[in-house]
């Protein structure tokens, strides 16, 4: 009976010792033991997820956003979201990253750092595929006003990586950006 009680013990020590830790999403991973998971625990993302439009002037610019769990960084996981957008201009396509596959290297808009004390609030990374110099963000900032759901987008250009030593890239490759910076997306 000792034995089977040693045993007992022993698989559940193994057993605890072999489950990475879970977090809850918004907590910083620095520190967090390796393989831990950054939890949406609370679906804080979900609001996020779906296709949102804006148009105006004949502009339109609509993403199409996702949700992703368990998403291996470095030496830890994380629920984070995955979308890319079309952008029009009187019918004319400016840019259009839309594909079927929302995944990693497919997704021109990825990530989901969290502001503090705002669930409300995340913040994304931002990519153009003809721009691979420029590097941004873009705060998305959701709200429900009056069962209208609204998300704000806040492009910021969080910098411009020197041509120079990348391999097939223009000297003077194009920095600008081709969507549009600061506006307000209706849930479709």
């Amino acid at each position: 009976m000792k034995n089977i009680i040693i045993l007992l013990f022993l698989f559940i020590m193994i057993s605890c010792k072999s489950q990475s830790p879970i977090y809850t999403l918004g907590q910083s991973p620095v520190n967090s033991p390796e393989n831990s998971y950054l939890k949406d625990t609370n679906n804080v993302l979900n609001k996020f997820v779906g296709t949102w439009k804006y148009s105006e002037n004949g502009k339109v610019f609509t993403i199409i956003v996702n949700k992703a769990e368990m998403v291996k960084l470095i030496n830890y996981y994380t629920d984070r979201l995955h979308g890319n957008y079309v952008y029009t201009i009187n019918g004319n396509t400016v840019v259009n990253t839309n594909t079927s596959n929302f995944s990693g290297k497919n997704s021109s808009i990825f990530g989901a750092r969290l502001w503090e004390g705002d669930i409300n609030k995340v913040s994304v990374y931002f990519q153009d595929p003809e721009r691979p110099r420029v590097h941004s963000k873009v705060i998305l900032t959701y709200s429900n006003q009056n069962g209208i759901e609204k998300l704000h987008w806040d492009l910021k250009v969080t910098g411009i990586v020197p041509a120079q030593g990348i391999p097939g890239m223009s000297l003077n490759p194009a920095t600008d950006v081709r969507v549009p910076t600061d506006i307000v997306l209706i849930k479709q």
